[in-house]
């Protein structure tokens, strides 16, 4: 029998159509066995869990068929010692069961450190060793001294702190500053569009501390506030051009961007000589 006989024979025929079905139904049994392994297509949706201790998150991803993983530590005066404050993958995503949820939960008291060295340097040298250190900038006041802008004081709620001194991480340092003059002033920083971080920083590069801070009605939560953006500021720079050194500036935040509208250029004053 020639090979083209052999094409055409009824055998070639059964064995070539026997062939492709089991061919078939391997790889059917291969996806369904795939399927099978991976859990393909079966999900679950993770459950938020701030504001929960770790024995109702344990309770909760049990029933989820999730686990969780502890990432970290962190103080905050918002949240509940011992509870959630972060979790990652968020709520409300689906993940397949048995994923590991990582967590970040409020410390029960907040870190301490040593208060640093801050006199006897000058106040951007300070500045800069307070953020370092997890500390933020707080008011400057002056006294009079041959040594101007040289920090002669470290306060923390009015009272004079000395170096080593254990306080809580974050805590708001205030700083005496000389002054060979009473009568030295600083132009107004424009503060439009600056978070207040910024505004802090700015203020403190040209001596003038933080006044009143007011949230306007757009936020409707603590967590929205760090992302407030200053909308208006007392003194105005467009209306009062310097003002003295320490003077504090009143700002009002807002996270509404009908407000944050590029401000018009301010017109110069009409007893201007330029």
């Amino acid at each position: 029998m020639t090979l083209k006989e052999f094409l055409k024979s009824k055998t070639f025929k059964v064995n070539a159509i026997a062939v492709f079905a089991v061919t078939i139904v391997l790889i059917l049994l291969g996806m369904l066995s795939l399927r099978i392994y991976t859990d393909h297509g079966e999900s679950v949706e993770i459950p938020d869990l701030k504001g929960k201790t770790t024995s109702e998150v344990a309770d909760i991803l049990d029933r989820n068929d999730l686990r969780f993983e502890i990432r970290d530590s962190v103080y905050s005066i918002e949240t509940a010692p011992g509870t959630v404050l972060d979790q990652y993958p968020k709520p409300g995503l689906r993940v397949k069961e048995n994923r590991t949820i990582f967590i970040t939960l409020c410390a029960v008291s907040q870190e301490q450190i040593a208060m640093p060295q801050l006199t006897d340097i000058s106040y951007r040298q300070a500045a800069n060793i307070i953020e370092g250190a997890g500390l933020i900038a707080g008011n400057i006041e002056y006294k009079p001294s041959e040594f101007p802008n040289l920090v002669l004081e470290q306060k923390m709620n009015g009272n004079i702190v000395p170096v080593g001194k254990m306080i809580p991480k974050g805590s708001v340092i205030d700083l005496v500053l000389g002054s060979d003059s009473n009568g030295e002033t600083s132009e107004v920083p424009t503060l439009f569009g600056r978070n207040l971080t910024e505004a802090r920083f700015t203020l403190g590069e040209a001596f003038l501390n933080v006044g009143t801070i007011t949230y306007d009605e757009s936020f409707t939560s603590e967590d929205q506030k760090i992302k407030g953006l200053i909308w208006k500021q007392n003194p105005d720079p467009a209306e009062i051009f310097e003002v003295a050194r320490g003077t504090s500036i009143d700002i009002w935040l807002t996270i509404d961007p009908t407000k944050l509208v590029a401000k018009p250029e301010a017109e110069e004053p009409e007893n201007s000589f330029f």
